[in-house]
């Protein structure tokens, strides 16, 4: 909201104001001069990467939970490995968007 100060003042800015010149290499020249905008990419791979997480979290838990640990089977060998490696993925993959530079 704005209050009546403010509009005022903004209408005696645009009475008043001075106005640059028209250069048409200004606005490129100024681009070409502004750091990055960070891309907005990056916070959706955060996303994707917390929700892996937090899926990958679940599964562990379901993974150690359910098992019967008298009898070590191929297939809990299996479970165990495939987990590991879904698991350093996520990791690998939140550590490249951190220091990624888009």
């Amino acid at each position: 909201m704005k209050s009546e100060e403010d509009i005022k003042f903004g209408a005696l800015l645009k009475e008043q104001g001075h106005q640059a010149a028209d250069n048409p290499w200004f606005t490129q020249r100024v681009l070409n001069r502004l750091p990055e905008r960070e891309s907005s990419v990056r916070w959706v791979w955060w996303a994707i990467c917390a929700v892996a997480a937090v899926i990958c979290c679940l599964c562990w838990w379901w993974l150690i939970d359910s098992r019967d640990y008298t009898v070590l089977t191929v297939r809990d060998m299996a479970d165990y490995a495939i987990m590991s490696v879904v698991t350093l993925v996520l990791i690998w993959q939140s550590i490249s968007v951190t220091f990624s530079r888009e």
